[in-house]
């Protein structure tokens, strides 16, 4: 009885304020959410989380091989003086990243994070960042993984905008995996520049130290426990933004904890 009930209303709702197909803009049927059944079936999914070595994957591991090689941080547990045995255990991880979906200018699945960014379509947020985190909770790559933490939005944007689309991603993507959201361990230290049509150096210096850990970072690292964290952002492009996050974690957490990424959308080249 209920579900007819709701049923009714959904269908009353969809008479008085048709829903529409994000990225064709048909009329939803009523089970259909965001997507229609048709762009749902070719919504160009990437299968990284199938895979430990992918295009995006290799991309994030060469932004962070070049900041260590950079000194913009250190292999932070390891030491001249520690044995073989424990210096196998402190060299940097191989990151682990993955997106949702392939996306290419040109294309109509860019209007999925468009619409989530700057047209507050949270309800897609968390519908698309659940997507994701069945994907992920389904994968041997990320079943270790303890916590979520959203890129951050500068104060001014946040306030701006009224909410910050990778935490909603993320919050999404953590329900499917059944952990906690933390929004209180990395924070953004200055306003950057919009990225759109900056090249490749631009971005890396723009938010070159633009992010900061938190003290309660430094303490849940005291406490210990803490396996693997999945830094999360709307859209992976050259791998900069997730870079200077990685930077700042990595400054506090200790290498044997992996911290690896995902994104709703990925820019190929």
């Amino acid at each position: 009885m209920k579900g007819s009930i709701l049923r009714g209303l959904k269908a009353a709702a969809d008479i008085l304020l048709p829903r529409q197909c994000i990225t064709c803009g048909h009329k939803l049927l009523l089970n259909e959410k965001h997507l229609c059944l048709e762009c749902l079936a070719d919504l160009p999914q990437t299968y990284f989380w199938t895979l430990s070595h992918n295009p995006m994957a290799d991309k994030f591991n060469e932004v962070i091989q070049k900041a260590l090689e950079e000194g913009s941080f250190s292999d932070n547990d390891c030491s001249t003086e520690a044995s073989d045995a424990a210096s196998e255990s402190c060299h940097e991880h191989y990151a682990y990243a993955s997106a949702l979906f392939f996306y290419h200018s040109e294309a109509e699945y860019r209007l999925i994070p468009y619409q989530i960014k700057y047209h507050g379509n949270i309800s897609a947020g968390r519908y698309f960042g659940e997507m994701l985190g069945r994907r992920l909770a389904g994968s041997l790559l990320y079943q270790d993984v303890d916590m979520v933490i959203p890129v951050p939005l500068h104060w001014t944007r946040k306030w701006k905008r009224g909410y910050n689309q990778a935490e909603v991603i993320a919050r999404g993507i953590a329900e499917s995996l059944g952990v906690p959201v933390r929004t209180d361990l990395l924070k953004r230290c200055r306003r950057t520049s919009t990225q759109t049509k900056m090249g490749v150096d631009a971005k890396r210096k723009n938010v070159a130290g633009a992010f900061a850990a938190t003290p309660e970072l430094t303490a849940l690292m005291e406490e210990g426990g803490i396996r693997h964290l999945l830094l999360v952002d709307d859209v992976f492009t050259t791998g900069s933004t997730s870079g200077a996050c990685f930077t700042a974690l990595r400054a506090v957490i200790p290498s044997p904890v992996r911290i690896s990424i995902a994104t709703l959308g990925y820019v190929g080249h």
